[in-house]
């Protein structure tokens, strides 16, 4: 089911779902995801996003998708006005996703942030309550939710600089988190994501890609 958030206030950003397409003069436009519904009304769009990262993930993923012209799936952080969506903060863009009847559920409402990274593989997840780190050869470290509170708020997603996270893990492990708003991709899938992650673990330092922030 597709969930879509509605703003209670004009000033607070809220998560929203739903697909991006081109309009006249090259504005772009929001239809957005009602259930397993899309809705007919198209929403012009006004790119607040730091470093027009939003801009720019679209046309990263627009560059391979193999049906480039169709409207692309895009999860954004911003408020929806009567007439038009305010971007704060892009998230990600999936060109595999065809439908409202199809969308992701891999990142659930509660996650502060999400980032990952390939070669070697790595994820980070923290929400309110926990946060873990799997790094490479089957290693995970519990670390400390409350170093992510300000992960996922409002001040973040409008318009916040790069954001560094110092913390030690539960075993004493010294860890720093630099999350900077800027688009990420690897340049091959046909995604593309909100922020670029450094992650270090002692002498250790790990590059990727963050779709919550």
């Amino acid at each position: 089911m597709c969930a879509l958030a509605f703003t209670t206030t004009t000033s607070l950003a809220a998560d929203l779902r739903g697909f991006i397409s081109e309009g006249g003069a090259g504005v772009l436009q929001y239809q957005f995801c009602s259930g397993e519904t899309l809705g007919r009304e198209l929403f012009p769009i006004e790119d607040k996003t730091l470093n027009r990262s939003l801009a720019a993930g679209v046309n990263a993923v627009r560059s391979i998708m193999l049906h480039r012209y169709r409207p692309l799936y895009v999860e954004v952080r911003g408020v929806r006005g009567k007439t038009n969506v305010t971007v704060n903060q892009f998230q990600r863009a999936l060109g595999t996703v065809e439908s409202c009847k199809s969308l992701p559920r891999d990142i659930q409402s509660n996650i502060r942030l999400h980032a990952s990274g390939q070669a070697p593989v790595w994820r980070l997840v923290a929400t309110d309550a926990s946060a873990l780190l799997e790094l490479p050869d089957k290693v995970s470290m519990k670390l400390p939710a409350a170093a992510f509170k300000s992960a996922g708020s409002d001040r973040v997603a409008k318009g916040a600089p790069q954001q560094t996270y110092e913390m030690q893990s539960i075993d004493g492990t010294a860890i720093s988190v630099g999350v900077n708003p800027q688009m990420c991709t690897d340049g091959r899938s046909e995604t593309a994501y909100g922020a670029r992650v450094s992650l270090q673990v002692q002498k250790l330092t790990l590059q990727g890609c963050a779709a919550r922030f």
